[in-house]
């Protein structure tokens, strides 16, 4: 954008200069020549002000763009804060909400695979844990109990005799 604008006054001062010159000339067709350098010159001047013009808002759109991310970056980290990794007896892990951060809302969990993608998807009550309805996974939170696979009034299995 420097190299643009040191052009166009650079141009604009020699077009001055073949004005000045052209003020002096007596013959018809010199003077001609003049001007047509001059509306050259002031039509490079004009093209690298559009190009410096351009490459500012392309620029400045840039700046809008990563000044968004910057935003949403800080606000999921101040969303994600709320919460604390936590381990099921299971060993299934989910995020839950911190008591003191509840601010009215009941305790929660959060998918994992979710948050890794910065997406903050409520698991849902599913059987004997949790399923996310974004990612379609499961997670068990309960042990299954025992089955007791004695059947007789003896005491014995179902293949003793």
């Amino acid at each position: 954008m420097y190299s643009e604008i040191t052009a166009a006054i650079q141009s604009a001062k020699t077009a001055i200069e073949i004005v000045k010159a052209a003020h002096g000339l007596s013959n018809h067709s010199e003077l001609l020549s003049a001007v047509t350098a001059v509306q050259i010159k002031l039509t490079d001047a004009i093209a690298s002000e559009l190009a410096s013009q351009e490459k500012q808002a392309m620029l400045a759109e840039r700046v809008r763009e990563l000044e968004k991310q910057i935003s949403e970056v800080e606000d999921w980290k101040s969303q994600i804060q709320r919460y604390m990794l936590f381990q099921f007896p299971t060993g299934a892990l989910a995020y839950a909400l911190k008591p003191e951060q509840e601010n009215g809302e009941p305790m929660h969990y959060l998918c994992t695979a979710c948050v890794d993608k910065k997406k903050k998807t409520t698991l849902q009550p599913h059987g004997r844990g949790f399923h996310c309805p974004e990612c379609k996974i499961n997670i068990t939170t309960k042990e299954s109990s025992p089955i007791n696979i004695n059947r007789g009034s003896h005491g014995g299995s179902w293949m003793s005799s």
